[in-house]
């Protein structure tokens, strides 16, 4: 079972699920084949959630002008809301700005995915991809969960308030905090603020998941191209200076690509990168405002943790890959070093020098050159939003 799976996978399988988080908006990031084109479907998807996400963030920004906060923690959810859709929004514009580069690293790596049942094993293909698809799904499926609770958690209250209260009174509320310019408390009024809301969460949790795992897969892709290049040099046997000049080549081109292309997918995600690492700090202060202040335990509670632990767990994973990549990316000077290179000619092993003195950068993202994503940057992050958390909390006790 695991050689038919192995032998009928191919690169478009390991980017397929957070192109489906696009699809589901209507987002057609680049045309992968002659086949793969734009269908009416998704025009008409793409215009109609379009059209109601930017009424929505509308209706959120011009909270600020004619709505009026009932208190401050009201507030600190609005800045909540407010941050979560624009980091969203970013981490879609900053794909679609470099979606030909992203298309172009892609197809380059399409090149020298493995095309043999060998290879194929080499690459340890099925194992990879149940690796990287199920961090894909773990994460897509808490940042679901976390926004169908928050979409329904305002019908959910009202319908028990109403049931268990003594007074027969629904008491209206909506998912976000928004102003509109007709009644959207009562009648159909509500109805279609709260399903413009519900349109425009599903929007934005789909910007938001796609782009995330999108990076993530892309990254993990070049993972496995560095992983398979120490499997290579580990295994290398001398024949003759030929044939070893040959593997050495075809080694040192692969590296070299590889390198190109994590480099260029740095470049399309490090802006993109860096507000996310600013947003998600403000956003993890702001939820964690609310669940020591603003929130009673119970459903209000669940809501606001579950959120927390989706927020972290997004930094965390690109943290990790990022991590994973400066790893597996200084592995192959490791690799060059530790292969059988005394059994080789003499020409050879002065070649050698020179590949290891190359590949002793290792690859990484980074946050628009300011910092390098790894594991550290994520404590970093959270030691940050604490030390905020901690500041902003004082403030408001006083």
């Amino acid at each position: 079972m695991v050689l038919e799976t192995d032998n009928s996978l191919i690169l478009f399988d390991f980017i397929r699920l957070p192109l489906k988080f696009y699809s589901a908006v209507g987002i057609k990031i680049f045309q992968w084949d002659a086949d793969d084109i734009m269908t009416t479907k998704e025009k008409c998807i793409f215009l109609l959630l379009g059209i109601n996400f930017i009424g929505c963030f509308l209706a959120k920004s011009l909270f600020c002008v004619f709505g009026e906060f009932v208190d401050t923690m009201q507030a600190t959810q609005w800045i909540l809301y407010f941050m979560f859709a624009m980091n969203g929004c970013c981490k879609t514009i900053s794909v679609a700005i470099g979606r030909k580069k992203l298309y172009t690293v892609l197809k380059d790596i399409e090149g020298i995915f493995p095309a043999t049942l060998k290879e194929r094993q080499e690459f340890r293909l099925a194992h990879n991809y149940g690796y990287i698809m199920r961090h894909a799904k773990i994460m897509s499926i808490q940042h679901c969960s976390i926004a169908i609770m928050f979409i329904a958690f305002p019908l959910v209250q009202s319908t028990i308030e109403y049931l268990t209260s003594a007074d027969s009174e629904f008491v209206t509320r909506t998912p976000y905090i928004m102003v509109y310019p007709f009644d959207a408390t009562a009648g159909i009024g509500y109805v279609v603020g709260y399903f413009s809301q519900f349109l425009g969460g599903f929007t934005v949790s789909c910007y938001f998941v796609g782009s995330d795992m999108l990076l993530m897969c892309t990254i993990y892709l070049v993972i496995m191209q560095y992983d398979y290049i120490c499997y290579r040099i580990e295994n290398f046997k001398s024949r003759n200076y030929e044939e070893d000049m040959k593997e050495l080549k075809i080694v040192l081109e692969r590296h070299n690509l590889l390198n190109i292309v994590a480099e260029t997918v740095n470049e399309v995600f490090s802006i993109s990168i860096l507000l996310n690492y600013m947003i998600s700090i403000l956003i993890i202060v702001m939820i964690s405002i609310q669940i020591t202040k603003g929130s009673e335990f119970g459903l209000d509670m669940i809501k606001f943790v579950g959120f927390f632990t989706s927020a972290s767990t997004q930094v965390y994973y690109i943290c990790m890959f990022g991590n994973l990549l400066m790893d597996y990316s200084s592995r192959v000077s490791e690799s060059l070093i530790g292969q059988e290179w005394y059994w080789t000619d003499v020409r050879y092993q002065r070649m050698l020098v020179l590949a290891i003195a190359r590949s002793q950068r290792p690859s990484h993202l980074t946050a628009f050159k300011f910092f390098t994503i790894s594991m550290e940057s994520y404590g970093n992050l959270m030691t940050t939003a604490y030390q905020f958390f901690t500041l902003l909390k004082a403030q408001m006790e006083q």
